[in-house]
């Protein structure tokens, strides 16, 4: 995760090169964690093998307490 962080704000441009639908579709395509729309929606990326792989250690995570 704090990779992660990391990774984001050293990059932040990378954030905010989403504006328009195609470019949404192919963020996703391209499998970036984070998408931003042109309004300025946020989303994840479910399709991208990071986030789910972080999913699922969240899961296990919570299954230990």
């Amino acid at each position: 995760m704090l990779h992660a962080l990391r990774k984001l704000f050293a990059s932040p441009e990378r954030l905010l090169n989403v504006i328009d639908r195609r470019h949404v579709e192919e963020a996703i395509e391209d499998g970036d964690r984070i998408v931003i729309d042109e309004d300025g929606n946020a989303g994840v990326n479910i399709n991208c093998p990071a986030v789910i792989d972080d999913f699922s250690r969240h899961v296990d995570a919570l299954k230990r307490m």
